[in-house]
């Protein structure tokens, strides 16, 4: 094949048998092996002198394989080698550097004033560049990310030199474009050019087009020169001059074709545009096509600077601050209409780019999430397509197995489209029909058959197609396969209608005088001053809102929370839109509003919360003191506006209950585990409010050379928090290092520290457009209301030493400290700790804490036909009583038993002897039902709720929440609890229980 080679002559050396061989083997695996010989022959004919370098190559493993696949597969490449043999450089010279080349194009255009000779030059520079990086490629040196930001910086590289080539000469021929600054002054006018497409997501191909904006940062200007002309005419002329430069064919080929379609009004608007003007464009008409098509949006040439102020300013325009999902609707409509183009053409499923499960779809598919969620999660807002996938499954929005898929599909689609172009650097997309040109094809995708390529097609394609379709479809194929002809029917109901409200009693509704008028709202809209395309929003979702309200627990419960659902909506239909391509979002929302008042309250007022349940991992986890601290944090870093801190705290406290509160009903969670998660938000939201109240104070008053302490007291003291619980809470300092009252602007501790406890109260209680964090109850701290707002901690440990009563003692037992000092804080507990183990006389304490709980019954004790879970006889109340008894009793000899939450300190007691076994455990299994019901009251009627009422309708509520069997009843379960548990009670309060008796036993 090649004998002409060994030949010796004083031009030619003979290569060795064996990197003939080589050539051969590799000449073999390419497209088109007798092209090898034919190109080889040709360049040693042509270019004699360069035999020396030639040789190099071929004696060289990797040099060979990167030569001989090139030629052998690329006709175009082959070409550039001919016409610039300089491609081969010698072997031992640096790698080609684009950024050092692209330099080098600057510095050869400074000194050239012929339009043909630029042209040339960047032509030239262009072809030889594209052998480096095409020739890297087919040998498989180079990955496809390396391939496409090369070929992206050597556009950059053309782009600059070009316009710096066209503005030098325009400059010297009209005058330099000067605006009028706010001061007065002349300045030069700035120009950049906006890379979008795949030239801004550094993702170009080896003959794209390049697509184009110009933009100049002021319409009002001109050029100060010979003659009079305005700067939009300026770097009109620009413009068009620039599309000539680049994408005019001469003897050289082009260097890109240049297209400027995607910008403001397209091609019916002008060529430059200021930025002022696109603005407003954007603003006042700007589609979300447009939308997507900035994501990709960069500065490649001109001032730069300029062009990150634009898109900086154009980001609220891309990304919305809401989860957008009416954006999936228009992108949906904007590719059904490329499916529709390109249906009718022959290459449908040849087609890689705009054809079946080919780039587009990809590239549509993850456009579309970040239009979605990239307005409230920035971590998403990446140009490129594969650093996109990874990011939207870091951040739970995109499963791993479909993020790989699709970036394996995507590298696979782009390097055949690669291989299509790289043949004769032409635009082609579709695989060629021709079986041999299919075999010929496989060849320069490195595969041996052509059987092979179409299967990894075959199924490419089909994947995407399938992950896009789902996401694009699924959500309206499952609407309309699930909807039955009763919904329909529901949906007409009329008031007045003869058979209207029997036909809504026999779906299910206890109430359908109400439900018919609620028919009306979900299937018209709230309004009546919505627009046509609102209510045609109201009109999709009417029939699955109702096909999920005839599921739900209560469905009179769920329609009346679905219709104040959709009043505070009014013209959001994004959330409409959001519930519509979320199928379990809708059936989850319903079922919250058919279950509980509380968690329905939330969506009700604040449906931004529903962006939440969109997050993978909202409800997955549970979140502990430090992640939540860690969160908020986050949230609140670059926040300092005082009422926006406060909105933004208590959204993050609506979300993060809502969180507990869905694993909760879902039985994610159990009972303990809401409790302690509701506990450390309070921990977590009462060091935020202290930390922000204290930055503030001692920006006026300086630091206080003194720490501070929130106790918490009951439920919170104890983890037990529930929902719409109140917080018990105790406000002290420690002891000042030295007077305040000398120093200049400064206060005294003691009116410090009380305008501290003010702030903290203010920041917990203040009603926001978010609503309230928490009410407060701070009468336990020493004398109650009537006692200072902020005690010392040495008053507070005085007056429980010396002056408490045994009920203050009861409480505490559930006293811990949720933030403060850390140092202070130990010593605290340890105090505390010491006044809770102090020896009692036993039968006095029986006494009071007897007679306290008598008190409290006669107090609270329910009206005729409630039953009091909290206060009845062995409810909470009772078992509470009972752990403080023992442990106020017996922690003396017993330290272990000293619990601030109730069940570890049943448990501590019966480990320590003090409860048997029998009584342990059914106290234990009362005290979490008694719990549980708390919670399942509160999450019903949306407060603070202990008792339950006669009403059959709320205790039937209420057993479907408590997961009971449907043979036993609310009542008589609680009931049975109450009477099993009181005389265990009675027996340790009168003395009589053998484990703690009246007088101690007499020794044998």
């Amino acid at each position: 094949m090649f004998d002409h080679f060994f030949v010796e002559s004083p031009d030619r050396r003979g290569l060795e048998q064996e990197t003939e061989d080589a050539i051969l083997a590799l000449a073999a695996m390419t497209a088109d092996p007798p092209a090898v010989r034919h190109h080889l022959e040709r360049f040693v004919d042509n270019h004699p002198d360069r035999w020396p370098i030639l040789a190099a190559w071929l004696r060289d493993p990797q040099l060979r394989r990167r030569l001989v696949l090139s030629i052998g597969n690329s006709p175009y490449l082959a070409k550039v080698l001919h016409r610039w043999p300089e491609c081969l450089q010698a072997t031992d010279a640096p790698p080609l550097d684009i950024a050092a080349e692209n330099s080098q194009l600057l510095r050869k255009l400074s000194t050239v004033s012929s339009w043909n000779e630029a042209a040339r030059l960047i032509r030239s520079h262009k072809h030889r560049c594209f052998f480096h990086i095409g020739s890297h490629d087919l040998s498989g040196e180079s990955s496809l990310t390396t391939v496409v930001q090369a070929i992206s910086a050597l556009a950059d590289g053309c782009l600059e030199a070009g316009y710096q080539w066209l503005d030098r000469t325009l400059a010297a021929r009209y005058g330099r474009p000067m605006v009028q600054t706010e001061t007065g002054q002349s300045e030069p006018a700035r120009f950049v050019i906006l890379g979008m497409g795949k030239l801004g997501a550094r993702e170009l191909n080896f003959s794209s087009d390049v697509d184009l904006i110009y933009l100049f940062d002021a319409a009002v200007g001109e050029v100060e020169g010979c003659c009079t002309l305005s700067i939009k005419e300026y770097y009109n002329r620009l413009g068009r001059d620039f599309i000539r430069l680049l994408g005019e064919s001469t003897a050289e080929g082009q260097a890109f074709r240049v297209d400027l379609r995607l910008r403001p009004e397209g091609e019916s608007g002008d060529l430059a545009i200021s930025c002022r003007s696109a603005e407003l464009y954007y603003e006042s008409w700007g589609q979300t096509w447009e939308r997507a098509a900035m994501i990709k949006a960069r500065p490649v040439a001109g001032n730069l600077a300029q062009g990150e102020k634009f898109l900086a300013w154009l980001r609220p325009f891309i990304y919305r601050r809401y989860l957008d999902f009416p954006a999936l609707e228009a992108i949906r409509e904007m590719k059904r209409k490329i499916d529709q183009k390109m249906a009718r053409a022959e290459d449908y499923h040849r087609n890689v780019k705009l054809g079946y499960g080919g780039i587009r779809e990809i590239e549509f598919f993850v456009q579309s999430q970040q239009l979605i969620y990239g307005g409230k999660n920035g971590s998403v807002r990446h140009r490129e397509t594969l650093v996109t996938l990874e990011a939207l499954c870091a951040a739970g929005l995109l499963a791993e197995e479909t993020s790989r898929f699709l970036a394996q599909a995507y590298q696979f689609l782009r390097t055949l489209e690669h291989r299509l172009q790289l043949k004769h650097d032409q635009q082609m997309h579709s695989v060629p029909e021709d079986p041999e040109a299919f075999e010929r094809l496989s060849k320069r995708m490195g595969m041996r058959e052509g059987t092979e390529l179409q299967a990894r097609l075959t199924a490419t394609t089909q994947g995407v197609h399938a992950i896009y379709e789902a996401l694009f479809f699924e959500a309206e194929k499952q609407w309309q396969s699930s909807c039955q002809p009763e919904i329909e029917a529901l949906l007409a109901c009329e008031p007045g209608e003869p058979h209207a409200l029997a036909l809504l009693q026999k779906a299910g509704f206890n109430d359908p005088e109400q439900s018919v008028v609620l028919m009306g709202i979900l299937r018209d809209g709230p309004r009546r001053d919505m627009t046509e395309v609102t209510r045609r929003w109201y009109r999709r979702i009417a029939a699955p809102l109702l096909q999920e309200i005839l599921q739900a627990p209560d469905q009179d419960m769920a329609i009346r929370h679905a219709e104040t659902f959709l009043t505070s909506l009014g013209h959001r239909v994004s959330y409409l839109a959001l519930l519509l391509e979320n199928p379990p979002v809708l059936s989850l929302l319903v079922r919250l509003f058919g279950t509980s008042v509380l968690l329905s309250q939330f969506f009700m007022k604040h449906p931004e919360l529903m962006d939440r349940l969109v997050d993978r991992d909202f409800c997955q986890h549970y979140r502990n003191r430090g992640a939540l601290a860690t969160d908020l944090a986050d949230r609140l870093a670059d926040v300092a506006e005082q009422e926006e801190r406060f909105n933004l705290i208590r959204e993050f406290k609506n979300s993060e209950t809502l969180r507990m509160g869905i694993r909760d009903l879902s039985k994610t969670a159990e009972s303990p585990e809401v409790m302690a998660g509701l506990s450390a938000l309070a921990d977590v939201i009462l060091a935020r409010v202290l930390e922000d109240a204290q930055q503030e104070l001692q920006k006026r008053y300086g630091d206080p050379q003194a720490p501070f302490l929130i106790l918490a007291m009951g439920k919170l003291g104890g983890r037990e928090l529930n929902y719409a619980s109140d917080l018990d809470l105790i406000f002290l300092h420690g002891e000042p290092a030295e007077s305040r009252e000398e120093e200049k602007n400064k206060i005294s501790h003691t009116l410090y520290f009380t305008r501290l406890g003010q702030r903290i109260i203010t920041g917990i209680t203040t009603l926001t457009r978010a609503g309230k964090l928490y009410e407060l109850d701070m009468r336990l701290r020493p004398s109650g209301n009537s006692g200072t707002l902020v005690t010392s901690v040495t008053a507070f440990l005085n007056y429980q030493r010396t002056e408490a009563w045994t009920w203050e003692h009861q409480a505490l037992t559930r006293a811990r400290v949720v933030v403060g000092d850390p140092v202070l804080s130990s010593q605290l507990q340890q105090e505390i700790r010491a006044i809770i183990q102090q020896p009692r006389d036993l039968e006095k304490l029986r006494t009071e804490v007897r007679e306290m709980r008598q008190r409290m019954f006669e107090d609270k004790k329910p009206g005729e036909g409630w039953i009091d879970i909290k206060q009845s006889r062995g409810g909470i109340v009772d078992i509470e009583f009972l752990t403080q008894l023992l442990i106020l009793a017996c922690s003396a000899r017993h330290p272990d038993i000293v619990q601030n939450n109730t069940a570890r300190g049943l448990y501590a007691c019966q480990q320590a002897g003090l409860l048997s076994m029998a009584d342990y455990t059914l106290l234990e299994e009362a005290y979490g039902f008694y719990r549980l019901l708390e919670n399942r009251l509160r999450l019903l009627h949306g407060r603070s709720e202990n008792r339950i009422g006669p009403s059959p309708v709320v205790r039937e509520q209420l057993r479907r929440l408590c997961d009971l069997p449907t043979e036993k009843e609310v009542v008589t379960v609680l009931m049975d609890y109450f009477n099993a548990v009181y005389p265990i009670i009675r027996a340790y309060f009168d003395g009589s229980s053998p484990l703690l008796p009246s007088s101690p036993p007499v020794r044998a």
